[in-house]
């Protein structure tokens, strides 16, 4: 692939140590963080419009740069959130983006088409089940099509035509993971399990509403009466899930432009990632020097 038009430029943030010394407040850092994402996303956005060499992608290229297009939404409703100070509703945008994420790795890291058989097969099995209860239904009404289940049968064929697989070749019975792999061991296999616990396990709170995210972030405590009042105010993010997001998505970025691409497009794409990745580290480490100048509970 040649670069064949004129590539979008994306503003580069900068990242000042001295000025980051003079910040008072962490409020200061996470609106450095924004914009550092802010950027990371711009680069996402010229990703998800990258097609490779021909004009439009074949269904296995297409299931991965669907993911990347996805990533990209998400992480603008995630930027969203962050902006109107919800951290509450930005770390659910967290984890779908990490999982997307993760997701993309896996891909890029095996590409195959017997893999995106199975990631679409996997997709499937919730029409085919859909599929095999209308056409119970309809049986037992001796062939009566009600119009909503016509409707529902053809958006379900229509499905299964782009997925180019047969709903009678999914096996619903089968309950293992796509790419044989949970969620867990597709992040340990591309070398982003350390992100798991952070963006995944913890956000499981936010996401359930499991009684974590319940008593942290929508209730008062008296301790010492141990009564509950409801809070209704939000939560202020903070930079550390922004940078540590943007650190994951820029570096797997730089990688699907190479898989996309090959070495025209990542040779021109790639130096500038690495850049964002430096000064996101940067950032970084200015925010611990500025924690460290502070005890709890302020930090």
């Amino acid at each position: 692939m040649t670069l064949g038009h004129t590539v979008p430029e994306i503003d580069r943030v900068s990242v000042d140590a001295d000025v980051m010394a003079s910040f008072t407040t962490e409020s200061e850092f996470t609106s450095v963080a924004v914009s550092l994402m802010v950027e990371t996303a711009g680069y996402s956005c010229i990703a998800a419009g990258t097609l490779g060499e021909k004009t439009y992608w074949d269904r296995d290229l297409a299931a991965v740069g669907g993911a990347v297009v996805r990533q990209y939404k998400l992480l603008d409703a995630f930027l969203d959130q962050v902006c109107k100070h919800r951290d509450e509703t930005a770390m659910i945008m967290a984890r779908l983006i990490y999982e997307t994420t993760v997701n993309i790795r896996f891909f890029l890291d095996s590409f195959s088409k017997s893999l995106v058989d199975s990631y679409v097969e996997h997709s499937l099995r919730h029409e085919r089940k859909t599929r095999d209860k209308i056409q119970t239904n309809i049986a037992a009404r001796s062939g009566v099509i009600l119009p909503i289940e016509d409707r529902m049968l053809n958006s379900i064929g229509r499905a299964e035509r782009a997925a180019g697989i047969s709903l009678d070749d999914v096996d619903i019975r089968d309950k293992r993971p796509w790419g044989g792999k949970n969620l867990f061991e597709k992040a340990k296999a591309v070398g982003l399990s350390d992100a798991y616990s952070a963006f995944f396990g913890g956000t499981s709170h936010n996401v359930h509403g499991n009684w974590h995210d319940i008593y942290t972030n929508h209730l008062n405590w008296d301790e010492t009466a141990n009564s509950f009042t409801p809070k209704m105010a939000w939560r202020r993010p903070r930079p550390q899930m922004v940078t540590s997001l943007a650190l994951v998505v820029a570096e797997t970025l730089n990688i699907y432009f190479e898989f996309i691409g090959g070495d025209e497009v990542s040779g021109h794409f790639a130096p500038k990632l690495d850049d964002l990745q430096r000064r996101v580290f940067a950032l970084v480490d200015g925010h611990e020097a500025y924690l460290a100048r502070k005890k709890w509970p302020a930090v």
